[in-house]
């Protein structure tokens, strides 16, 4: 299993080196410490190299990316989207402030936490992909790449789909008419 791990962000990291020009400046907020910074700042080419091999969502090259490091999740807007694993919110993406909140604790070795930043990074893409009916619509791709990416690590997800699905439709209680 962690040789597996190992081949496979060993593949992200030569990824990251072919798209490491085409990489977007990215703020980090909240970090305590410089390798904080430096995980994220290392982490989002790589994460964003998998999402160009593995996704048809064009990179977000007008919109600059803000990631916080926060120790609780903000309270969720209109445009905001959200990643769980297990029975907490672990990640989140403000559309109208391009910025992905991350909970702490967040590791930057660990598949799991990377997952969620790849999952996030996903929501940055979608806002100016397409046009979405409601912020929820774009979660049902996002964890269907967040799922490829832990399969590929050689882990379970966990992602219980039927509440993917349900948070992802846009019934009428998700319209907003202003």
């Amino acid at each position: 299993m962690e040789r597996l791990q190992r081949a496979l962000f060993g593949g992200l990291a030569a990824l990251a080196v072919a798209a490491a020009s085409a990489g977007a400046e990215v703020e980090v907020a909240g970090a305590r410490t410089h390798t904080e910074v430096a995980a994220i700042e290392d982490a989002v080419p790589v994460l964003d190299a998998w999402i160009d091999r593995f996704a048809e969502y064009p990179r977000a090259r007008d919109r600059p990316l803000r990631i916080a490091l926060v120790p609780a999740m903000p309270r969720a807007s209109a445009t905001s989207s959200a990643a769980h694993y297990g029975p907490s919110t672990r990640g989140a993406y403000d559309a109208e402030t391009a910025t992905i909140y991350l909970l702490r604790p967040w590791f930057a070795d660990l598949p799991y936490d990377r997952s969620i930043l790849l999952h996030e990074l996903v929501h940055h893409r979608q806002v100016q992909a397409r046009h979405w009916y409601c912020a929820q619509a774009m979660e049902w791709d996002a964890y269907k790449l967040q799922e490829q990416f832990l399969d590929q690590a050689g882990l379970e997800s966990g992602i219980y789909w039927l509440a993917v699905a349900l948070e992802s439709s846009c019934a009428v209680r998700d319209h907003h008419p202003d």
